[in-house]
């Protein structure tokens, strides 16, 4: 059994659903300290202003502690996020050849009413997988009550995770590699790997090809058979062919 563990990230770019298409089960690691300014409740989206690449859109939060848990965060609905998500959504209405479609897909999305945002965040990517075709096998780690108590490094959570699920193999996003030791999941007899993504341009009709962005992005320009064969492009590597390309010794 091929296993991924990630963080529930909001409306995530094509990679993260390449990591979900590639495995058989997923993990969504929300009993993990909250970072301010990453991507669990935000991301991108391209920039109506030509000379910008992109701006960012956001599910405010409501006031917590800075040790807080993914999983314990709330949404702040006295702000209307959903309206300004929409307002710059619009930006590709005349430009985007699947802007209805995409549209129809978020509202779909933000109609979800829970006040916990991890579990909003999952709600939404079952819809994406659902849009997309990809089978989105998950459990959530705050409900398994693993024995962690081994854990004494950053890459032992994944290890922990992968045995007490008695996976055979475990792929984590390539920019992670340098945190896991190669030799303790061998020890356990699971195969450990990374996915690196092959970003490949699409059209945006604008100057240059941004990159990275939300999934929303490349839904706005790709219909649902150009975006499957997008989901197939990426490389798996071992640690060591990671080491290689990134001239590490």
């Amino acid at each position: 059994m091929k296993l991924a563990i990630m963080q529930p990230y909001f409306f995530p770019y094509i990679g993260y659903f390449q990591l979900i298409n590639c495995v058989d089960k997923w993990v969504v690691f929300d009993d993990t300290q909250y970072i301010a300014k990453g991507w669990v409740n935000r991301n991108r989206i391209l920039h109506p202003d030509y000379e910008k690449d992109w701006q960012y859109f956001s599910m405010p939060v409501k006031k917590h502690s800075h040790k807080i848990r993914i999983k314990d965060l709330v949404v702040n609905d006295n702000i209307d996020w959903r309206a300004t998500l929409k307002g710059k959504i619009s930006a590709y209405k005349k430009r985007a050849p699947y802007y209805k479609e995409t549209l129809d897909f978020v509202d779909d999305c933000l109609s979800c009413h829970t006040p916990i945002l991890s579990e909003w965040v999952v709600k939404s990517l079952e819809k994406t997988c659902a849009y997309l075709g990809i089978l989105f096998d998950y459990s959530v780690f705050s409900e398994m009550h693993i024995n962690t108590e081994k854990v004494e490094h950053a890459g032992q959570w994944a290890l922990e995770i992968a045995d007490y699920m008695c996976a055979n193999e475990y792929i984590n996003p390539h920019g992670g590699y340098s945190i896991f030791n190669e030799e303790e999941f061998s020890e356990r007899n699971i195969e450990l790997h990374f996915l690196k993504p092959n970003l490949q341009p699409y059209i945006q009709r604008r100057g240059r090809f941004v990159s990275g962005l939300s999934i929303i992005d490349v839904m706005m320009w790709n219909d649902k058979e150009t975006i499957r064969y997008m989901l197939d492009d990426y490389k798996i590597l071992s640690q060591s062919e990671l080491r290689v390309l990134y001239h590490e010794s």
